[in-house]
């Protein structure tokens, strides 16, 4: 095996990987695409707050769904997280904040934005601060497109909360579905 898919399989962290091999991490991206290794970083170890809470929703969304294949182990910044059944499903998650400081209401936010032309479905994790999961929403594309973001109000009413599906009924949802043509 090539000594710089070797570094980059160890570390997982192109500039980690690089500083081994004494060379720019540029250049050892390019030669890693172009000997066909997904570079795809290791979010739980190297990544921010946000993006440590996305592996870890990315994780559970797994382990609900085994059947799903994990687009994120394909190819780095992965336009969706799942391919479930041909079925393309972005992961969100969040923590419930204060998001207007005349309201003490706390709501949690997504942004939809980026997925919002290529998912056909966004599974969203609403998080305590403990980081255990309070809902599970389950929204269809047609019900996102056009929209950059959602709030959804903890304790209040919200009509996002209409989404809600059981944890455990998640991954017969998409087998009730079929395979996408």
């Amino acid at each position: 095996m090539n000594q710089e898919v070797i570094a980059y399989r160890k570390h997982m962290n192109l500039k980690l990987a690089a500083a081994e091999l004494g060379v720019a991490w540029q250049s050892l991206y390019v030669r890693l695409k172009q000997l066909g290794e997904p570079v795809t970083g290791d979010k739980m170890r190297y990544g921010s707050d946000r993006d440590k809470l996305a592996a870890m929703a990315e994780a559970k969304f797994l382990q609900l769904v085994p059947f799903a294949i994990d687009q994120n182990k394909l190819s780095w910044q992965s336009k969706f997280d799942f391919s479930v059944m041909g079925h393309l499903v972005d992961v969100k998650s969040s923590i419930p904040k204060q998001l207007n400081a005349r309201y003490p209401a706390k709501s949690w936010a997504f942004s939809f934005k980026k997925q919002s032309l290529t998912c056909d479905f966004i599974c969203c994790f609403c998080l305590d601060e403990q980081k255990e999961i309070e809902h599970v929403l389950l929204v269809p594309r047609e019900f996102f497109v056009g929209l950059q973001t959602i709030s959804v109000s903890r304790y209040g009413s919200s009509k996002w909360l209409d989404y809600s599906v059981k944890q455990d009924e998640l991954s017969s949802f998409f087998i009730s579905l079929g395979n996408k043509q």
